[in-house]
């Protein structure tokens, strides 16, 4: 199923090349000019007419602007000794201590805690640091104790460079992060949010944390177990947990169209464009309005590539949703299709 949905819409993107298509057809139009002209040389003068006629509507009209932004693998680390690091997916950066020690080492857009793991005793007084992902980008991290977590754009996390004592425990302060967490039953690792606390052991899930009074977690594999004031649930696969001001909803989920982005695919299904544009103002760092608020409540199903750039999630979304996308000044403008 995964390769048949990635094959649909590679060529459905072939698909949406207007401009190919426009060559192909006036290719055609060429051609049998050119008959008609061997045939009839009577034909000369109209035929010239309806080209000079295209030529001067094609010169009029206006051509699409052209949306080239792309996502990026970049972010900013913070120590506890306040010491700023950018993160980009070209470069190699070494992060240290005033001691000398060698904590992580980033490079191809992942930072390394594992790169070289100093005894806990030399990082008691290291405290957190702070790794934060702007609008436009990702990164992905790979903790002292083998968990990996991949944020989403507009991310914020907060960790130890290294666990010490019976907890490991991490903050997600705004954002989304996608977490493999190392199995360890004799340590269990907690994210806490703002808004509730999500226990594992080891296991594989998503947490939504974009709005301040509301939480998604999203299980693909393993147990966790939430909490939210004095709410508590057990989640197991295929489940979503949504917390919102102290109480958690639990419902049964295509697991695939929440946890999809860590593996550089949107899968969609009856998502609304109003999200999708929401999340699309995210990973390219672009700001997207609707000329009707009413066009934001259509629904899409399929799929979009998050390594491309925004011009094939606007052939796509323009094709099915019969819109278009319109750049006034730095925003882009979803408008019905005239």
């Amino acid at each position: 199923m995964d390769w048949y949905k990635l094959k649909r819409m590679n060529d459905f993107a072939a698909g949406c090349d207007t401009e190919a298509a426009w060559r192909q057809v006036w290719g055609r139009i060429e051609r049998r000019s050119r008959m008609r002209l061997y045939r009839r040389w009577a034909g000369v003068a109209a035929v010239l007419a309806v080209a000079v006629g295209a030529g001067w509507w094609y010169l009029r009209t206006p051509v699409p602007p052209r949306f080239d932004e792309r996502g990026r693998q970049e972010a900013t680390l913070t120590t506890a000794g306040q010491e700023r690091y950018m993160l980009y997916a070209g470069t190699n950066t070494v992060i240290g201590t005033d001691q000398g020690l060698r904590l992580a080492w980033s490079t191809h857009g992942e930072l390394d805690y594992q790169a070289r793991q100093p005894q806990a005793d030399t990082l008691k007084d290291v405290g957190r640091h702070r790794l934060e992902v702007p609008r436009g980008g990702e990164y992905k991290l790979l903790l002292a104790d083998g968990t990996r977590i991949h944020l989403n754009a507009e991310s914020r996390l907060s960790y130890p460079p290294v666990f010490v004592g019976s907890r490991r425990e991490v903050s997600l302060q705004g954002g989304e992060g996608f977490f493999e967490v190392a199995k360890d039953p004799t340590h269990p690792f907690i994210v806490h949010t703002a808004q509730a606390d999500i226990e594992v052991l080891g296991t594989r899930f998503n947490v939504s944390a974009y709005e301040a009074d509301r939480v998604v977690v999203t299980l693909e594999e393993g147990s966790v177990r939430l909490t939210a004031g004095t709410d508590t649930r057990l989640l197991v696969p295929g489940q979503q947990g949504v917390v919102t001001r102290g109480t958690i909803a639990v419902d049964a989920v295509n697991v695939r169209n929440y946890t999809s982005w860590a593996t550089g695919v949107y899968e969609y299904e009856e998502t609304t464009l109003a999200a999708i544009a929401q999340q699309l103002s995210r990973w390219y760092d672009v700001d997207i309005n609707f000329a009707n608020p009413a066009l934001g409540r259509r629904r899409f199903a399929g799929v979009i590539f998050r390594d491309q750039p925004l011009q094939q999630a606007v052939d796509i979304l323009s094709k099915v949703s019969d819109v278009r996308f319109v750049k006034r000044g730095e925003t882009i403008v979803i408008e019905e299709r005239k």
